[in-house]
């Protein structure tokens, strides 16, 4: 027979204490709002690129040898013959656009002449209508007027990464100043601009949305989207117009390019670079942001390696040869390096912790937001 005293005691000791329950509910309630207020919360700035080089070496490279091969580059390129009918080209495609709008016609039927050859507009309605006060003004005047606009755009974003300011000749970013090419202003908007640069930037060319996301700049991508529905609202039939002949306009857009650098449409460095992306997000999850653009996104074009600017001066350098196929390529050679790192980091019994919780931005060439603890 149990007795009575020992019965009562058991129970007491299996029963759990209703503090002890909702003290664990505490825990656990405030240990998801602090994972979504890290994952949520915006970065303050840019991370450095290159800042996990000494010093010395920082200055000797950036400085001196990588710009030494901008140098050479460029001098080549006037050596062999430098089409000076490109200057300002994408300003003039730009306008056409939405000059064509305003006028009533359709904004992808028109373009810009190059030694007779049409090249043709494919901003989304959103552009066409950001850039419509423009087209009251006369062509040459809007050319004249983007192309120092661009100019003072790339000084921003060297600045703006603390460069050296030889690196405006870096060759992608020279490319799009020359041209007068939009990615440039929306580059500078994304790295030194605030919330509403970076919304104007999302509205005015959708490449920075994934280095927006990468940057977890919530408000102004929420920004951007009401503008984007607006739009939709308001020009039902100017959308309608582009989703019908979206196809067609990514087709032309290839074939007058000649091709695209990225991995798109390629199945084999496709899934490659997805898969490399995928992995490098789990290292550096601002790092893949950034990439995706010149490694993946369609009609990709030269200038898009400038998207690596803000991840390593080495890989956007290695990026700047002008050659199909590149960036996919560097992405997983750059992946590979990365990977190989932190493996490489952890075999050596050491670990990274972020500065602050949910960063996720991993080890290696943004090193210096992290800091090194005993595994």
């Amino acid at each position: 027979m149990t007795h009575p005293t020992r019965s009562r005691a058991r129970n007491t000791r299996t029963k759990k204490s209703p503090s002890t329950d909702s003290a664990a509910r505490d825990s656990m309630v405030s240990r998801i709002g602090q994972w979504i207020r890290a994952v949520l919360a915006e970065r303050p700035n840019l991370s450095l690129p290159g800042d996990y080089i000494e010093p010395g070496v920082r200055r000797r490279w950036l400085g001196y040898f990588l710009p030494a091969g901008f140098i050479f580059f460029w001098v080549l390129v006037f050596y062999v013959g430098f089409n000076w009918q490109t200057v300002g080209l994408d300003a003039r495609i730009y306008y056409e656009g939405s000059a064509a709008w305003l006028s009533g016609k359709d904004p992808w039927a028109t373009g810009a002449l190059l030694n007779g050859r049409l090249f043709s507009y494919a901003g989304l309605p959103p552009t066409v209508v950001l850039l419509a006060p423009l087209a009251l003004l006369p062509e040459e005047a809007v050319v004249w007027l983007l192309l120092p606009l661009s100019v003072l755009a790339a000084v921003g974003v060297v600045r703006a990464l603390r460069m050296p300011p030889i690196w405006i000749a870096y060759p992608p970013l020279l490319a799009g100043v020359l041209s007068a090419n939009p990615h440039v202003l929306v580059l500078a908007l994304v790295v030194a601009a605030g919330t509403w640069g970076n919304a104007l930037a999302a509205v005015l060319k959708i490449v920075v949305i994934p280095p927006l996301i990468g940057e977890r700049r919530w408000l102004a991508l929420l920004v951007a989207g009401v503008v984007f529905g607006a739009t939709v609202v308001a020009l039902p039939g100017l959308w309608s117009s582009f989703l019908n002949q979206a196809g067609r306009v990514q087709d032309t857009i290839s074939t007058e390019s000649g091709g695209t650098f990225s991995a798109w449409g390629k199945p084999l460095p496709f899934i490659a670079t997805v898969l490399s992306l995928c992995v490098l997000a789990r290292l550096d999850f601002r790092a893949a942001a950034w990439l995706v653009v010149p490694a993946l996104f369609p009609t990709s074009q030269y200038y898009y390696a400038m998207f690596a600017l803000p991840v390593d001066p080495f890989l956007a350098a290695a990026m700047a040869f002008p050659l199909p196929l590149v960036p996919p390529l560097l992405t997983i050679a750059y992946t590979a390096v990365r990977l190989g790192v932190a493996i490489h980091s952890r075999r050596s019994g050491r670990r990274t912790e972020p500065d602050r919780p949910g960063c996720g931005r991993g080890w290696g060439p943004n090193g210096s937001t992290m800091r090194k603890v005993s595994g």
